[in-house]
């Protein structure tokens, strides 16, 4: 058999019928007179509460049909694995229950593979589809890749490892960034594949979105302590608090669900995996105390550094040296994490320092969806730091972080979020 659609499904009743027909309804045949059908569609419904399986039993008497229904919830990864392995075809497909495709679809993608055999997979093109089906947006899988509408050879496939099955969202990204260059994707610029847009897409949400993240970095971490990366020996986190503040008074203190702002910053030093050495410098005894509290290490920042046109670097460079003096050798990497950036996480702190140590950068800083710097964080080697000139390697990686330099700025930050 040549091809194998793949479809998972998890309480999507509303649209999988949709979904199946699409995928049997393929212009796709082998054989004299097209007599024989060459592939099959699976369906893994990952234990849905909805209707969803009364409505996938209806075609249990198509031919090239076939489904598993699992009983308990195991994710897209595992249920996509588990569908690959009883798979007959030489090529496997994977398509959302929520999407649906073109008619075309397998036959164009697996004649390019028959031809190109030494790509692992080819991705089409997409549209976004409303919810009456009609098509919204071209969209290039190039730029916006997606999990699905991507046709792999299902030998090299295994071979790599599969899908891991701790990510049970995102998991083609996980594939993508463990494969680095054996990922090795054509992307056809044909628009077979429909992306159903709606108010339940599951892999939009902040917390999959978070949890992927968070999973990303863990394995990021690991190998980069297996790598023993010199950058990695000595990393400190400086956070600068000063007391003063005309355009919001004490706004690094200034409570958030009964919190003071700094705490949300100090918690995501905490949380970072590459962070051990994190301080707060003030000249502010109330900010020192806080720091104290919640067991951060303080440096006292004196008065000349503490004026309205004293620039932050100098902040950074004072507080460096007198770690330094008191450790007695050499940082290795800095970051300077913004006290007024309440929304700022653990995994925008690690993706920074990942950003720049992988990419052999002198600097990395966050900006915004505009890609303005937002200046909640800037990591930096130590030379980059005392250097007098711009660093010529400067990295930047985009954040969702609000910077709050007045009381207004609080209006654009969600208090629900903390």
């Amino acid at each position: 058999m040549k091809v194998s659609i793949i479809v998972t499904n998890f309480n999507y009743g509303k649209y999988i019928d949709r979904c199946i027909r699409s995928c049997l309804n393929q212009n796709y045949s082998v054989g004299l007179k097209n007599l024989k059908k060459d592939f099959e569609v699976i369906v893994v419904d990952d234990y849905s509460k909805d209707n969803s399986r009364e409505k996938i039993k209806r075609y249990n008497k198509v031919k090239n049909f076939k489904y598993i229904f699992n009983n308990r919830n195991i994710g897209v990864a595992a249920s996509a694995n588990k569908a690959i392995l009883k798979s007959k075809g030489k090529y496997f497909v994977r398509v959302d229950s929520d999407d649906f495709i073109s008619s075309y679809l397998i036959n164009i993608l697996s004649y390019f593979l028959d031809e190109n055999p030494n790509f692992f997979g080819v991705a089409c093109d997409y549209y976004y589809v409303d919810k009456f089906e009609n098509k919204t947006k071209k969209i290039q899988s190039k730029k916006f890749p997606i999990a699905c509408g991507i046709m792999y050879n299902k030998k090299k496939f295994i071979k790599h490892g599969m899908y891991k099955k701790e990510f049970r969202h995102r998991e083609e990204e996980e594939l993508k960034i463990r494969l680095g260059e054996k990922y090795k994707i054509f992307n056809l610029p044909l628009p077979l594949y429909r992306y159903r847009m709606h108010n339940t897409n599951k892999t939009k949400s902040n917390d999959y979105l978070k949890d992927f993240k968070d999973k990303i970095l863990d394995l990021s971490f690991k190998k980069l302590k297996e790598s023993k990366n010199k950058l990695l020996s000595n990393i400190i986190l400086i956070i600068p608090a000063r007391g003063n503040s005309k355009r919001f008074k004490n706004k690094n203190i200034f409570r958030l669900r009964n919190k003071p702002m700094i705490y949300y910053a100090i918690q995501a030093a905490k949380n970072s995996r590459f962070l051990k050495k994190i301080y707060v410098s003030s000249e502010s005894k109330r900010v020192l105390d806080i720091a104290s509290k919640y067991k951060i290490k303080k440096i006292k920042r004196p008065n000349n550094l503490s004026e309205d046109n004293v620039f932050k670097i100098d902040v950074i460079r004072h507080a460096v040296k007198e770690i330094e003096k008191k450790q007695k050798k050499l940082t290795t990497l800095i970051v300077s994490l913004q006290p007024n950036s309440p929304e700022v996480k653990s995994f925008h702190i690690d993706s920074a320092i990942k950003k720049l140590i992988e990419n052999n950068l002198q600097e990395v800083i966050t900006v915004d969806s505009n890609l303005n710097s937002n200046a909640a964080i800037r990591v930096m080697k130590r030379n980059a730091l005392f250097q007098e000139s711009l660093s010529t390697y400067l990295g930047c990686i985009k954040t969702d972080i609000n910077d709050i330099h007045y009381k207004k700025d609080l209006k654009k930050i969600d208090l629900l979020k903390f």
